[in-house]
């Protein structure tokens, strides 16, 4: 008698099908910096019917890609989590590997020098931001995650950002597509961006997802201890 295989499905076969329409890519591509839309806007965005939109929508939650919740009469959809936004960044710095010369010669640099990664910053002022924490021993980096030290506590105070220790890890790597380095994602790594927004540190550019980095947000690096890459 012939024994029964186990399984070894893990489910991401779940992930990929619900990822595997352009539609739905041009729809979880348009939320990647952070943004909650409404089904209408996203269906404009993806080039379909609001029925199309509907059914595609639907596809990406289950999927639990996304999160859905009703405002009044709009229901708006934004990515899930950081970790969901961590997958879909490493899913397109993969796809760039290939590419990658020509791809990054046809990105706008305001996106290469420094945008928004789903809740976190990215870019050369991401990766910046990584080398001033760590050269200040501001967070303690084991592996591909970082747990935040008394030091870099004292800073949040000084600095006035907005952060509470929980579970670790409070900070992770998360590859960058156009610096070809990792950048900071995470609890800490979205309080940072938080803060740095809310002073107007960094102020949104025209091109989508970039961010402009102020008079403030150079005095902010300075601080850190970080030389600028721009």
């Amino acid at each position: 008698m012939v024994a029964a295989r186990q399984s070894v499905h893990s489910g991401f076969s779940r992930l990929t099908d619900a990822l595997s329409d352009p539609a739905r890519e041009a729809m979880v591509s348009a939320l990647f910096g952070g943004k909650a839309l409404p089904a209408g806007e996203l269906a404009l965005l993806a080039g379909v019917s609001p029925q199309s939109a509907s059914a595609h929508l639907q596809k990406l939650t289950e999927a639990r890609l996304l999160s859905v919740w009703q405002q009044g009469r709009f229901r708006y959809y934004r990515i899930a989590d950081d970790e969901v936004a961590g997958l879909i960044e490493n899913l397109v710095n993969v796809a760039a590997r290939t590419e990658h010369a020509e791809r990054a010669r046809g990105v706008p640099m305001p996106l290469r020098q420094s945008r928004t990664c789903y809740c976190h910053l990215a870019g050369q002022l991401g990766v910046a931001l990584r080398h001033g924490l760590l050269g200040r021993k501001l967070i303690a980096l084991r592996g591909r995650e970082a747990s935040i030290t008394d030091e870099g506590l004292a800073w949040c105070r000084a600095e006035a950002v907005d952060f509470k220790p929980g579970r670790d890890p409070h900070v992770r790597l998360c590859n960058d597509w156009t610096e070809r380095v990792p950048h900071l994602a995470g609890p800490f790594a979205n309080a940072i961006l938080k803060r740095l927004i809310a002073t107007h540190a960094l102020a949104p550019h025209r091109v989508p997802r970039a961010l402009r980095l102020t008079p403030r947000g150079r005095a902010f690096f300075e601080r850190l201890g970080v030389s600028i890459p721009f």
